[in-house]
């Protein structure tokens, strides 16, 4: 056992993070002029308000027919999506109203993995001051034609591509009414029985400088929730005894976004927040949270909240609205560039490892098995750890194609694990920690 231990630590202690060219020519496809014109054109509009018109060239109505165009537009392996509803009243909703969500999915080449699929979302609607003012210019350039542009922008980058798993990029409606078309949405891909093994909402990401005068564009943050919103009881028992809490499906994919978005998008850093969103406020990626799915919001650092929300005026010599002036488009690429690599590479990567369980309670050594995939594409296991009082993963060990390993002198009471697999091109799947204890 002591030679098998130590042939462990000789393989596996330089674990080396790979590029692959698949997911850099992606990344390169990304470009601050696109994303411009986007939101250039979102602003154009007026209003989009989700209660305003949808006849003329103003309001929603000419802004939903404008990007069903353009997605419709980008064609190759994609394909367009529509999820249009009657939207019932609500509290920011008078009388009932169709809301539309539209893009394109980009459907995956595995057939064992045909009903799995990674979504990001941007949406498209906008208000003034007040949420029930649908004729008032709301520009919504920053709040959110930027997640839009970002979601129309990955859509080209990734159209001609054969992930192994589908792709959802969807400009969705009725978020500042209540999240409603991001609801409707997670419930109709949930009754369709897809397994989302990722989800981002991308909103307000193209601002660069604070209300205090900061200037940030070289970092984002990534919202995600601890404990899961679904949890099954016996998840919660597991969770309570190894102290879990900071290893849930959206965690594990914030963390996975930050890692690789930060190795392929230069000069950026994004930062783990460890909070649902910000504090008493939401967006879309709690629709799929509140349904089970691993869910994160992306973002810029610095906020301006007098560029939120408001209604386009200068008051006390101070200037209020979401105007395309303060859209900063090549700090919204770098933040486009690494989730696309964080998507890609996901959806490159071969499927996870199962039924993992960890072993060794009591003990000074640390046991961990699994159940391998049968997946052409796997390469390797990977095992991560870091300490209990950490964050960020701090160890990642290469194993080989092995079900099992012993990690001699980590007490696993100091530590927490998480396994995953790799392809020869270095595309991960998420680091899965154990699901079960054992002996």
């Amino acid at each position: 056992m002591k030679k098998i231990w130590i042939l462990f630590f000789a393989f596996g202690a330089a674990a080396q993070e790979r590029r692959d060219p698949r997911v850099e020519a992606i990344v390169q496809r990304i470009e601050p002029a696109p994303l411009q014109a986007t939101v250039a054109k979102l602003v154009s509009f007026g209003t989009r308000h989700t209660l305003s018109e949808t006849s003329g060239p103003r309001g929603i109505g000419a802004a939903r027919k404008w990007l069903a165009t353009e997605f419709g537009r980008i064609g190759q392996r994609s394909r367009p999506f529509e999820d249009r509803f009657l939207a019932p009243t609500g509290p920011r909703i008078p009388a009932p109203v169709e809301i539309v969500n539209l893009g394109v999915v980009i459907p995956g080449t595995d057939a064992a993995r045909s009903r799995q699929a990674i979504v990001m979302t941007g949406h498209y609607d906008s208000i003034p001051t007040d949420p029930m003012d649908a004729k008032s210019d709301a520009p919504g350039a920053d709040d959110d034609a930027s997640g839009v542009s970002m979601a129309l922008e990955m859509a080209r980058a990734f159209a001609a591509e054969q992930p192994a798993v589908s792709l959802y990029f969807v400009a969705v409606a009725g978020e500042e009414q209540g999240l409603v078309g991001s609801q409707h949405l997670a419930e109709r891909l949930k009754s369709e029985g897809l397994e989302i093994l990722a989800m981002t909402s991308v909103d307000i990401a193209g601002n660069g400088e604070g209300q205090d005068g900061i200037r940030d564009t070289s970092s984002g943050r990534i919202f995600s929730e601890g404990v899961p919103a679904v949890e099954s009881e016996a998840q919660k028992k597991l969770r309570e005894a190894v102290g879990g809490e900071n290893d849930s499906p959206a965690r594990e994919w914030a963390r996975y976004l930050q890692s690789v978005g930060e190795r392929y998008s230069e000069g950026l850093t994004l930062r783990l927040m460890l909070r649902r969103d910000r504090i008493a406020r939401g967006s879309d990626h709690i629709s799929f949270a509140r349904l089970g799915y691993p869910a994160v919001r992306l973002m810029e650092s610095r906020e301006n909240y007098r560029r939120q929300h408001q209604t386009p005026r200068i008051e006390n010599g101070l200037e209020y609205g979401d105007d395309l002036a303060h859209f900063d488009a090549p700090y919204a690429a770098r933040l486009c560039r690494a989730l696309a690599a964080a998507i890609a590479s996901l959806a490159f990567a071969p499927a996870p490892p199962q039924k993992i369980v960890l072993a060794g309670a009591v003990s000074p050594d640390t046991k961990l098995r699994w159940t391998l995939p049968a997946d052409p594409r796997l390469a390797s296991v990977i095992v991560y750890r870091r300490g209990a009082g950490e964050v960020r993963w701090q160890e990642r060990t290469l194993l080989g194609k092995v079900d099992h390993v012993v990690l001699p002198s980590l007490v696993p009471d100091n530590f927490f694990f998480a396994v995953a697999t790799v392809d020869a091109a270095g595309n991960e799947s998420l680091p899965h920690p154990p699901a079960e204890l054992g002996r």
